[in-house]
């Protein structure tokens, strides 16, 4: 049986170690867990054949009940210091965003702390911008496996700090892989192109105070462009995230690869993109 922790003033947690992760959960969302267990050890080497990176040395999982329990319970104590004292900077926007999330990779120096909501919250959550963006999926253990698969691959990526387009569409297609289909419209190119204005994608926290419209935009604009990249210079982001350190000339690098003009990229881009997906047979984003 996993061992019964005492987390300081917060309620009895057990934890269970898996892959070197440590997971904090509930005793009443132990099939979470479970689902949760079966699917990283894939999924974490799906991440690495695919994209040459590998877990953090401390990685843990929260079956996530509360926004602001996660950051307390997931931190260390020194950082537990400085959340408090930052509250007033962070904790609207993250009340704010609870009801839209379904799960969130957070790191604190060397550590990464993976929070996943349990199904019976993941029911009542927002979907005003998942709706916009992902192929419906009504099976629970399909949808768990789809937040383990992308959250673990944000966490294998924390090092690497890469922009909020490409984290989130490196992790977009790492769950097509994972799960063996596209889990992402294919009408939501329609947005792709129909959108603006078209600029420079915002970094996460610029994101969040986008309206639902923009979020999903820039959030699709990296999916499509990983599988882009993927699929017209395959094993170029893995020899990529193999440079150390990574180059901060991204754009540039990227844009080259492409042959595309640097200057514009942004709104020359989005358009290359819709056409050559628009021209082909619907099929997984394996490239």
């Amino acid at each position: 049986m996993p061992e019964i922790i005492q987390k300081g003033y917060f309620e009895r947690m057990r934890l269970r170690k898996i892959n070197g992760i440590t997971l904090f959960y509930n005793p009443s969302d132990l099939d979470t867990v479970e689902v949760i267990c079966d699917s990283s050890t894939r999924a974490l080497r799906l991440i690495q054949d695919n994209w040459g990176i590998e877990k953090p040395a401390d990685c843990q999982i929260y079956v996530m009940t509360s926004w602001w329990g996660f950051f307390f319970q997931s931190a260390p104590w020194f950082w537990r210091i400085l959340l408090a004292v930052s509250f007033p900077l962070w904790g609207f926007q993250a009340r704010r965003m609870w009801p839209y999330s379904a799960a969130w990779t957070q790191r604190y120096g060397h550590r990464v702390a993976i929070g996943i909501k349990p199904p019976r919250l993941l029911e009542v959550s927002d979907k005003s911008i998942g709706v916009q963006m992902f192929v419906e999926e009504k099976d629970t253990n399909t949808k768990l496996r789809h937040l383990t698969c992308h959250e673990l691959t944000h966490a294998c990526s924390t090092p690497l700090r890469l922009p909020a387009w490409l984290n989130e569409g490196l992790a977009a297609v790492t769950v097509d892989r994972y799960l063996g289909k596209d889990t992402i419209r294919r009408d939501t190119l329609d947005l792709i192109r129909s959108f603006e204005p078209k600029g420079r994608p915002p970094t996460y926290r610029e994101l969040s105070h986008l309206k639902a419209n923009a979020i999903a935009y820039y959030s699709l604009l990296g999916y499509w462009l990983v599988r882009y990249l993927e699929e017209r210079c395959p094993g170029f982001l893995k020899r990529l995230f193999s440079s150390s350190p990574i180059s901060r000339m991204l754009e540039s690098e990227i844009a080259a690869e492409l042959g595309v003009a640097l200057d514009g990229f942004w709104s020359k881009i989005p358009d290359v993109v819709v056409a050559y997906f628009e021209m082909k047979v619907p099929g997984i984003g394996q490239g």
